[in-house]
């Protein structure tokens, strides 16, 4: 088994892989602000979830706790469609 073969054996092994997509342009800009921190963009965004996620629930989780009534008031008052709250 050649050197690639090997690596790659082993990273499908012990790794998880997730795919993510930005939209053009904002490559550039991560690429930039992790070189003047000193880390590889894998490492850069596996820091910013693991910092998310570090009490054991996610900022993210927090936002999508629903509307207080005043918010409620205004997106009925706007005709927005409940399908459409999780969105927001």
């Amino acid at each position: 088994m050649d050197r690639t073969a090997y690596k790659n054996r082993h990273i499908k092994e012990h790794y998880d892989r997730i795919n993510f997509v930005i939209p053009k342009g904002e490559k550039d800009r991560i690429k930039k602000i992790c070189s003047e921190i000193g880390a590889s963009v894998n490492e850069y965004l596996y820091m910013l979830v693991c910092n998310d996620l570090a009490d054991g629930t996610s900022r993210m989780a927090e936002k999508k706790q629903g509307f207080n009534a005043e918010q409620e008031r205004m997106l009925e008052k706007w005709q927005v469609p409940r399908k459409y709250y999780e969105m927001m």
